[in-house]
């Protein structure tokens, strides 16, 4: 059942038209990735996001990046999806599902990265505005690119 359901999720490049918001960055960013390597176990990814959510902005390109089969699906369109994998009841974005090459369920991770989470509670107490906030973030996405790849290194490892 899931097979089937992951086979409805769009790839990255069926991904990119439906971003209108970040469409750009997205791209900037997946551009400035180098090809990376693989992760222990994993063959393929579900993951929910959502263009507005600049969480999302940051995982979608490094999930594009690696060597493993990545299908997206928007949090909001996919009710079933995020209700299957919340966490205690809330449905975040971005989640990524770690699956095996039969569609068994290895690990899920529910973003941002701890890392990106200390950032913003750093530049928050320094009294930035929302918009100088989001931009601060969005520099920093390549320091959170290593910090997601960690975290999913270390959820993989047998």
């Amino acid at each position: 059942m899931l097979e089937a359901r992951y086979l409805e999720g769009l790839t990255y490049e069926g991904l990119l038209p439906r971003l209108w918001r970040n469409r750009d960055r997205v791209e900037a960013f997946y551009a400035g990735l180098p090809p990376l390597p693989p992760l222990p176990r994993a063959q393929r990814a579900l993951a929910l996001a959502e263009d507005w959510c600049p969480d999302s902005v940051q995982a979608i390109p490094v999930l594009a990046r690696l060597p493993l089969e990545v299908r997206f699906f928007f949090r909001d369109e996919n009710r079933d999806l995020a209700e299957a994998y919340a966490k205690e009841g809330k449905r975040i974005v971005p989640t990524v599902v770690f699956l095996d090459g039969a569609y068994g369920e290895l690990a899920r991770w529910h973003g941002p990265p701890e890392a990106a989470r200390a950032f913003l509670r750093e530049k928050q107490a320094e009294g930035l505005s929302p918009k100088a906030l989001l931009l601060a973030y969005h520099r920093a996405f390549s320091r959170f690119a290593e910090a997601m790849l960690a975290e999913w290194r270390a959820l993989l490892s047998p």
